[in-house]
């Protein structure tokens, strides 16, 4: 016997909060020949997962089918209490994700269980939030209209994430061209995501720059991986874009006076997507090849 065939499926966001995320999912079956006379039901099940984690899993059972073509749908609930471990998972993979949905059919029909020819959808997801830190861009750094130092270069790379923190570990090159000492007693910084705080605190303690000399200075902010679900919200909203604005400031002691001065060189807005349920391509399931079920039918 011929088995359902699943031809396409067209997935959209649905209602977001801070707790859940929904799924909307149309299914579009193809019924076998003998389906085509009679009633029959579905099992349906849909699975997404970004890098082997399961962010949402959803079965819908006895969904009624008629005639040649039917559509099935189905809304899955995906927990925000899952992105902080994606996150994490993506930040350590280089800023990459694998995400794959799982459409599956069984139709019930007479006593007989149909699977659908399976279908999966992959598809990479990729960020490139540090490159605006990685340059060799030379900066003067003024306080009382006097050049203080100059930031020759800068670096980034991540830490090691987790759901709890994410951290970024920067470093810069600064060159003292004066014939005074520049105490640093402090680097600062904040870190956004669409407007909304994601981290803050104090990046590195003091170090001091000698006259006419250059060194490397390090400084480690970190995102609270945690709190990120509130800017999830505004991520789906707009359309699955977002803004990491990244501030750093330093205070310097000069002339027995502390001042607080914008490390531009070390600040940047980054503007990225991901395009996770790939919404603009419904026909990338009809595109591909089907994975034969586990066995042919089952009673």
């Amino acid at each position: 016997m011929d088995r359902p065939q699943i031809e396409s499926v067209d997935n959209e966001w649905g209602t977001v909060t801070a707790d859940r995320t929904e799924v909307e999912t149309q299914i579009d079956v193809d019924n076998p020949l003998l389906l085509r006379v009679g009633d029959a039901t579905a099992n349906v099940s849909y699975t997404i997962s970004a890098n082997d984690i399961v962010l949402a899993s959803e079965q819908n059972n006895r969904v009624r089918l008629a005639g040649g073509e039917s559509t099935v749908s189905v809304s899955t609930m995906i927990d925000n209490d899952q992105l902080p471990a994606w996150w994490a998972s993506h930040i350590n993979e280089n800023e990459t994700t694998e995400v794959r949905i799982e459409p599956d059919v069984t139709v019930d029909y007479a006593g007989l269980r149909l699977p659908a020819d399976r279908w999966t959808h992959d598809r990479t997801v990729e960020t490139d939030l540090l490159e605006p830190l990685q340059t060799n861009r030379s900066q003067q750094i003024q306080a009382s209209d006097r050049t203080l130092f100059v930031v020759e270069e800068t670096d980034a790379q991540w830490g090691n994430a987790t759901t709890n923190s994410t951290p970024i570990q920067a470093e810069a090159t600064v060159t003292n061209p004066t014939d005074i000492r520049v105490p640093i007693t402090e680097i600062g910084y904040t870190i956004r995501l669409n407007d909304i705080v994601v981290g803050d605190g104090i990046a590195a303690e003091q170090a001091v720059i000698e006259p006419n000399s250059t060194r490397s200075i390090e400084a480690t902010a970190a995102m609270d991986t945690a709190a990120l679900d509130e800017w999830w919200v505004t991520h789906l909203q707009n359309d699955e874009t977002s803004t990491l604005s990244v501030e750093f400031t330093a205070t310097l002691e000069y002339a027995g006076i502390q001042r607080e001065v914008p490390l531009d060189v070390l600040s940047y807005d980054r503007t990225f997507e991901t395009d996770i349920l790939d919404e603009h391509s419904r026909e990338a399931f009809a595109a591909g090849s089907p994975t034969p079920p586990a066995n042919d039918a089952r009673s």
